[in-house]
């Protein structure tokens, strides 16, 4: 079957394929992504659409996510903690802002905090793990200097470099394995906070798709604060518009055939 018979896909995308969207939308038409991935425009559109690709909209959000970040109460101190010059700064910033894009900023202060500390302890693996590469290397130049006096005669080695060496390079191998076992420990952290966090949120979402369907769901979203003043915010701008809609129909009211009445009667405003 050619490429062109191929029925094309539809559906949710994948990583990959958002990632190509991403990668070029500058470049290229909806229409050619489309027939790159083989896919209806439908969902394509609707991705960029959401993730505001389009005239300068995606940097818009990025920045707009950027300076909600810097209002943190907590931005001060990661500041502190994460120097500007190796980039870790900006890595803390790049990765916040895309898991708060992945969660459709959607986010609750305990999650955000959640999300800090998962940031945090990623970047204490890069650190970690640039240290243990560092170590290696140096390894392997201890090593060749150590191979090189013992390849030669054994009256002409220099038994006091000879034990320099072989003491640096214990002490580098050992800090390779510390530094391997920070990383088990610091990664094991990290997806301990990751599978809290999304139990927090599956919670949280369970929560709501209970409350369509039973009384009982109801009360328990409803325990949820933010959700609990969304909800009374909303409820009483009904309540107002239901009164003040009440109180214009209670009046006289001149018909096409000018008739006067009143077409919402009620006991109060009966003579």
């Amino acid at each position: 079957m050619s490429k062109s018979k191929i029925p094309k896909k539809r559906g949710q995308l994948s990583l990959e394929e958002e990632q190509y969207i991403k990668d070029n939308i500058d470049e290229l038409s909806i229409e050619d992504i489309s027939s790159h991935l083989n896919r209806t425009t439908g969902p394509i559109k609707k991705y960029i659409d959401k993730n505001r690709l389009l005239s300068g909209e995606y940097d818009k959000q990025i920045e707009f996510l950027r300076s909600k970040l810097h209002s943190k109460t907590f931005w001060s101190e990661i500041v502190k903690q994460f120097d500007e010059t190796t980039g870790e700064l900006s890595y803390f910033e790049n990765t916040w802002i895309g898991l708060i894009k992945q969660f459709r900023e959607d986010v609750l202060p305990a999650e955000e905090l959640q999300i800090k500390q998962f940031i945090t302890i990623d970047i204490l693996i890069n650190r970690s793990m640039k240290e243990r590469k560092r170590h290696i290397s140096e390894t392997e130049k201890l090593q060749r200097q150590v191979d090189a006096e013992y390849e030669l005669k054994e009256a002409d080695r220099d038994l006091n470099k000879l034990a320099n060496l072989e003491t640096q390079l214990s002490f580098a191998r050992n800090s390779i394995a510390n530094y391997t076992n920070e990383y088990t420990k610091l990664l094991s952290e990290q997806q301990k906070i990751s599978k809290d966090l999304k139990a927090t949120r599956e919670q949280r979402i369970k929560r709501i798709e209970d409350g369509k369907s039973s009384w009982v769901g109801l009360i328990r979203m409803l325990e949820d604060e933010q959700l609990r003043e969304k909800q009374g915010k909303e409820m009483e701008i009904l309540n107002m518009a239901s009164k003040g809609f009440k109180e214009k129909l209670s009046r006289l009211h001149t018909y096409e055939d000018k008739g006067v009445d009143q077409p919402f009667l009620l006991p109060e405003n009966q003579e």
